[in-house]
């Protein structure tokens, strides 16, 4: 059974927010996840891409994972085209991974429609595909994020929430209640399976049976 499983990320902080909870658990049963990052953005002076970087990377080990793979692209390059799914297809080609998880691709950030539109096109062999939630303050789509698949992350919320403290530059950008704001959500998937903490994916493709 091949026990690697890929997360794509369009930036820092964006795995850590959707499957933070997750990321741990998998690694806990025995699988290698691979964080892969797309590009680092700098939106305000505080925000340095060095910064970005080091947060991710301290993240990725609290989390239980190597150093991130950062792909290092500029906005400019994250554009959905043959070059950048190229790219997503050659990574995921030297991790052959078992499962697949990216963005939702109804997100108000562009950035992140752009990736998973591309992983979507790069993984067109692969047989699980699944994509996670972010938060954006004001990012409503026209779109609804449909929970069909439901993990438990109550054994690794604090996981969760120790891996999103290392993102002192988003704290500042966008508050204090910005991790609250994330637990408050898995709070509330929990709620929907039954259990204290969860994380939601939608399923792309999948194959059981």
């Amino acid at each position: 059974m091949d026990r690697s499983i890929l997360v794509f990320g369009a930036h820092p902080d964006d795995l850590e927010i959707g499957m933070g909870g997750t990321i741990p658990k998998l690694v806990g049963s025995g699988y290698e996840v691979n964080l892969v990052i797309a590009t680092l953005p700098n939106f305000v002076e505080s925000d340095k891409k060095e910064e970005r970087r080091q947060e991710a990377t301290m993240s990725a080990k609290i989390m239980g994972c190597k150093t991130p793979e950062f792909l290092d692209l500029s906005p400019e390059e994250l554009t959905y085209e043959r070059k950048f799914v190229t790219l997503i297809d050659n990574v995921i080609k030297k991790h052959d991974p078992s499962a697949v998880f990216t963005q939702w691709i109804g997100d108000s950030h562009q950035d992140h429609q752009i990736l998973t539109k591309a992983v979507i096109s790069a993984s067109r062999d692969l047989n699980d595909l699944y994509m996670y939630e972010t938060t954006i303050p004001g990012g409503i789509t026209e779109q609804t994020f449909r929970s069909q698949l439901y993990i438990d992350i109550t054994s690794t919320i604090e996981i969760k929430k120790n891996a999103l403290e290392c993102f002192d530059s988003q704290r500042i950008r966008c508050g204090n209640f910005w991790i609250d704001s994330i637990i408050g959500r898995c709070s509330y998937r929990g709620y929907q399976m039954n259990t204290k903490y969860a994380e939601a994916f939608e399923i792309i493709k999948i194959t059981k049976w």
